[in-house]
């Protein structure tokens, strides 16, 4: 637990002091990579993304093309809340289990220069700007011997993407219904109140990190 607390406790007042310019960097990357995994659900569910973009105040959107049906709908508007969720306890496992912890803040790095040649097919300037200058300092950090370090900063982007994946279906959902938003077409989709559809979503995404959270405390104490 010792090497999770810290990026745990960052984590928390990242979410908590959302709207300070210091951690604006990690809500533009939860942004990416939020709108990164609706591409990724429409693509595989054999569909196009026509456009991605993510913008100076840590909002986004990816366009999509897609045969509509119910199940598409709720599963492509669906997978930025569950995908960061998802990729963010992902991380953490990974840090917590894996002694190659640079190789995958490489690929995170790698797939972030990715996300901005999307943005700049997308004439997304401060999208292609970020993601680049971002993906490319994780592709440097990851080349340098820094201890641990690269296990610090995955566990830190980890439990941020994951937290500020939980709050955004709070946020969206829960607390209001934000009209357009993720949370309101699947709402519409499933002819639900977006309350209850958020209480559902919200508590399992906070059972996923609790999951994920035990995963890899019992890790370190059966490597202790």
């Amino acid at each position: 637990m010792k090497h999770t607390l810290l990026p745990l406790l960052l984590a928390l007042a990242a979410v908590f002091f959302s709207h300070s310019l210091v951690v604006l960097p990690l809500w533009l990357l939860v942004t990416a990579l939020h709108e990164a995994c609706h591409g990724l659900a429409a693509v595989v569910l054999g569909g196009h993304v026509t456009s991605y973009h993510v913008n100076m105040d840590a909002g986004g959107w990816c366009g999509y093309t897609i045969v509509p049906s119910l199940f598409r709908t709720v599963v492509v508007a669906g997978a930025g809340y569950t995908g960061s969720v998802l990729i963010g306890g992902s991380l953490l496992v990974v840090a917590a289990r894996s002694r190659h912890d640079r190789w995958f803040l490489a690929a995170l790095g790698a797939l972030l220069v990715f996300l901005s040649l999307l943005c700049l097919t997308s004439a997304s300037w401060f999208g292609t700007a970020f993601c680049a200058a971002t993906g490319t300092l994780f592709l440097v950090l990851a080349k340098l011997p820094l201890g641990n370090a690269h296990d610090f900063l995955l566990r830190l982007v980890g439990l941020s993407c994951a937290f500020m994946g939980a709050w955004d279906i709070k946020d969206d959902l829960v607390d209001r219904t934000v009209s357009g938003s993720d949370g309101d077409v699947i709402a519409q989709t499933l002819h639900l109140p977006p309350f209850v559809v958020g209480v559902i979503w919200l508590s399992g995404a906070v059972v996923l990190i609790l999951l994920f959270l035990r995963w890899s405390v019992q890790h370190e104490r059966g490597a202790a």
